[in-house]
């Protein structure tokens, strides 16, 4: 029987849910759990790294809390079966527990807001044991884009890449499954260790977003990671996956022990022999592939390979040997840690998570703190609220259908982003009303301002300019933005240079300005892309707020029209220019928060 070390299996949260984190029972067959110790044993597993998993409905500092509890269940778990489970850290560790025959039992962070924005955090649960961080769950975070939400930073953040370097210095491994696609190819740049994917299968076999595209596969292999295949059913099957996009309605789609065999050959075909691995994810989801309904069957797996023509020495590096070679590239770093004799920390990853004066004055007078309106669900600040959050600016994002603050008081900015909707869509939208008068209002103060689309298009409106529906040609994608020679001096404006890719999604537009009005940028098809009015108000027919990952959750046009272009046009498209759109972007809202706490700083009337 070949040892097997897999990469996740969330029995942790199973015994919080549903036993209360008790360790009793594991030793015999537990019915409604796919994880038992009598099971572990029966399928050969020599080695498993527990996932340690927070519902993100916990926030903060309980994210925190509610992952020391996981690490607790887990030496609880240890514990309690001495003579068949023993802590490892260590590949070494792994290696002496296969051969006494007991689980060598490792410890894996599911998710960076567990972390809660602090390094000091982190370096806590490695001296607890664990080995590798997953950079995101399903949620988009301050510092990472996730795979299933929206992109908000274009990959890491500044601080994200902060993340990697920390992990890469206390041997902590970077596990990049549920992450992005571009956080993917961020975190490779940065590494200088080989990464992990914990638990996914391979995108080019199932469009799957939470499987790993081909040229993310090929960096890994080349890098020396390994890619740990998941056995989750809908990453296997596109049928499987589409039947649970459209509700799981009717009977599910088999899948089987051969769909994951694909998936595990086209890893080793694109990545290499050696960086292919088992994540299998037991006990995190609820049905498996048929034939693999347990830990106690992945000698089936190797068995459907072995008659593959699979040899045993490329049996032995996929179950257990790639990801022990990768755990053991750390190992070093990770024991110099623990030994205080790893190089120290840089400065910035001592820093306080939390800056108490900052805190304090935030609901002081005087705060720069922004008014955040949003105008659909689907369209909320994305990577814009975290780089405001990361200038130091408090953001209060309202949703226009829930309610708008009767006035700015208190306010050092407001920000109206975009929704499908017209200044005066008052039908539609009731609450546009308000919308408007604090539109005017900011105008009349001078109140930094950055309107985004229908944004912008109502500052045009209250204004005295001219919007009209469905007017010009059809923008969508990545479209060049040209600033004018004012643009180029304007403190935002100057962020493109002479001239940026964002990105447009609309045929509405602002066809005259309001008389006051300082035209900032112009598109090839567009003339009033970008405006300001007085000092600090401004006005953008285009989205800072959304770069190419955001795409992908586009639909094709309902009623196309000539030049209509397929979305995965569009995506690549925007994929070519992202790092551009990405760094212009964010250095716009640099220049906003700028005025906005100058104006927080300044003494008002």
């Amino acid at each position: 029987m070949i040892p097997v070390v897999d990469g996740h299996n969330d029995l942790a949260w199973a015994r919080r849910e549903g036993f209360g984190y008790t360790t009793d029972g594991l030793d015999a067959v537990v019915p409604g759990l796919h994880t038992d110790v009598p099971r572990l044993e029966a399928g050969g597993v020599g080695g498993q790294f527990w996932s340690v998993w927070v519902d993100p409905v916990l926030e903060g500092a309980e994210q925190v809390t509610a992952t020391l509890e996981q690490i607790d269940f887990v030496h609880r778990f240890v514990a309690a079966y001495p003579d068949r489970l023993r802590l490892a850290r260590t590949a070494e560790d792994v290696r002496a527990c296969i051969r006494q025959g007991r689980i060598a039992s490792l410890i894996g962070v599911e998710g960076g807001a567990q972390i809660d924005g602090s390094l000091a955090v982190l370096r806590q649960y490695a001296r607890l044991g664990a080995r590798y961080l997953t950079l995101t769950w399903s949620r988009t975070i301050d510092w990472a884009d996730s795979a299933t939400d929206d992109a908000r930073h274009g990959g890491l953040t500044a601080f994200g890449r902060d993340v990697v370097r920390e992990l890469n210095r206390i041997g902590v491994l970077v596990d990049l499954a549920h992450v992005s696609p571009q956080t993917m190819r961020d975190a490779l740049e940065v590494s200088t260790r080989p990464v992990i994917v914990s638990h996914s299968a391979a995108f080019a076999l199932c469009a799957h977003p939470r499987n790993v595209p081909d040229d993310v596969l090929r960096t890994i292999g080349a890098q020396d990671g390994v890619v740990m295949v998941a056995f989750v059913p809908s990453f296997l099957s596109p049928a499987r996956h589409a039947w649970v996009e459209a509700g799981e309605r009717g009977e599910a789609p088999p899948v089987g022990i051969a769909d994951l065999a694909d998936h595990i050959e086209h890893v080793r075909d694109v990545a290499g022999v050696h960086a292919v691995g088992l994540g299998a994810d037991y006990d995190g989801t609820g049905a498996m592939p048929t034939g693999l309904e347990d830990v106690s069957r992945y000698q089936d797996l190797l068995d459907e390979l072995r008659g593959r023509g699979w040899s045993e020495a490329d049996l032995q590096a996929l179950a257990h040997g790639n990801v022990l070679r990768v755990l053991e590239a750390a190992d070093e770093d990770h024991l110099a840690f623990l030994a205080s004799t790893a190089a120290p920390p840089a400065p910035t990853a001592v820093v306080p998570a939390v800056d108490a004066d900052a805190r304090a004055a935030a609901g002081a007078p005087g705060s720069a703190r922004v008014l955040v309106v949003v105008n659909a669900p689907t369209s909320g600040a994305r990577r814009l609220g975290a780089w405001l959050a990361d200038e130091g600016v408090v953001i209060d994002e309202v949703r226009g259908d829930q309610g708008l603050p009767d006035d700015l008081d208190g306010y050092a900015g407001l920000v109206m982003l975009g929704g499908g909707l017209m200044p005066d869509d008052d039908d539609r939208a009731p609450w546009l009303a308000q919308e408007r008068a604090l539109a005017q209002a900011a105008i009349d103060a001078d109140l930094p301002t950055l309107g985004i689309c229908l944004g912008g298009q109502l500052l045009a409106h209250v204004a005295g300019g001219e919007v009209r529906a469905k007017f010009g040609p059809k923008e969508r994608g990545a479209t060049l933005i040209t600033p004018s020679d004012a643009g180029r001096a304007d403190p935002l404006i100057t962020a493109l240079g002479d001239g940026a890719p964002m990105i447009e999604n609309h045929q509405d537009m602002i066809t005259a300005l309001p008389p006051e009005a300082v035209l900032l940028a112009s598109s090839p098809a567009v003339a009033n892309q970008a405006f300001r009015l007085g000092e600090r108000v401004y006005g953008v027919q285009f989205h800072p707020e959304v770069g190419a990952e955001d795409l992908v959750r586009w639909e094709e046009p309902v009623a196309p029209v000539a030049g209509d272009r397929p979305v995965a046009e569009l995506v690549a498209e925007a994929r070519r220019v992202d790092e551009q759109n990405t760094r212009s972007a964010r250095s716009l809202v640099a220049g906003f928060a700028e005025h906005v706490r100058s104006f927080a700083a300044a003494p008002q009337a």
